[in-house]
């Protein structure tokens, strides 16, 4: 059976891996949050175990939930290289998820067994920044930037997936803006709309089944954003108040609001910039220790005054 990665979108990049599967290097593996680095890395083995010449010995996986301490470079890594080859043609890989917690002391430790073994070993990285990795790691590695997938681009591509009737789009697609969902999320959201109609619920009642599974704040933060971008005065200042009162702190706020404008960016440029002047003045208000509801609506003010 061929192998078909659950990555849309990155066809060209398992494209060039297959192309060096005769020299196959190291390789750097980077991405933002939620573009499938971790989903990748497991997709490579199995396209390594269906299509490379050489047979995939066995994988060691480093992740940020294991010890990333130089004890486990020099124990668990080393000990994994030096064993002994069961035959010819294979290739034993070690997974690095989460580079960028990977203390420097360990990925220092880390260039001796890239150099000795590279005759029985690869490394793979993945990590969100290239400058995550020190420079003598990075210089023995195949670079490969994950693009993620827009969430109208995957919306058809995931209702396609879970056999979602095309009729539904519209109303799956508005959902998703409202609610700011990311395409994780989304992939969540489809799974259970799918189940919920196999089991007879129409669109509407499953609807408001999948808004009772939102978390309220998610209704808060919407109309925060919305009204950012009508400068909606009243309004902000009840949605930011819901959200403190619902247990969010400033930078809970500022991260929602980052979120929800990379995910469905406005195209109207001066609501962009009204939205990301407030977000800046927040940022510097926290680092100054100022970031309880009274500092916040200061930093509310000074935003509608500087974007009039």
């Amino acid at each position: 059976m061929a192998f078909q990665s659950r990555l849309f979108g990155q066809d060209a990049i398992f494209q060039q891996i297959r192309e060096s599967f005769h020299e196959i290097p190291h390789l750097f593996i980077t991405g933002p949050p939620g573009s499938g680095k971790t989903t990748f890395l497991e997709d490579f083995i199995q396209l390594c175990k269906k299509e490379a010449p050489f047979r995939v010995e066995s994988v060691l996986w480093l992740s940020s939930e294991k010890d990333r301490g130089i004890h486990t470079i020099r124990d668990k890594v080393n000990d994994f290289c030096k064993r002994s080859h069961k035959a010819p043609n294979m290739l034993r890989w070690i997974l690095v998820d989460d580079a960028d917690t990977l203390p420097l002391i360990s990925q220092q430790a880390l260039r001796r067994p890239m150099e000795q073994f590279s005759h029985l070993t690869r490394f793979i990285f993945a990590s969100r920044h290239t400058n995550h990795l020190i420079e003598p790691l990075r210089s023995r590695c195949l670079h490969l930037e994950l693009e993620p997938i827009s969430p109208f681009d995957a919306l058809p591509l995931y209702m396609k997936q879970y056999e979602i009737p095309e009729s539904n789009t519209k109303q799956l697609f508005d959902f998703c803006v409202k609610n700011f969902i990311t395409i994780n999320e989304m992939k969540s959201i489809l799974r259970l709309f799918a189940s919920y109609v196999k089991e007879g619920f129409d669109s509407t009642t499953t609807f408001k089944k999948l808004e009772c599974l939102l978390p309220v704040s998610n209704k808060y933060m919407t109309e925060l954003i919305q009204s950012l971008g009508e400068r909606n005065e009243p309004k902000i200042r009840e949605a930011i108040t819901n959200l403190f009162l619902s247990g969010y702190l400033l930078d809970d706020i500022l991260l929602g609001i980052e979120k929800g404008i990379s995910i469905y960016p406005s195209t109207d440029p001066d609501i962009r910039f009204r939205i990301l002047q407030f977000t800046m003045l927040g940022w510097i208000s926290i680092q100054q220790g100022k970031e309880h509801w009274l500092d916040t609506m200061d930093i509310l003010g000074t935003t509608l005054n500087q974007c009039v």
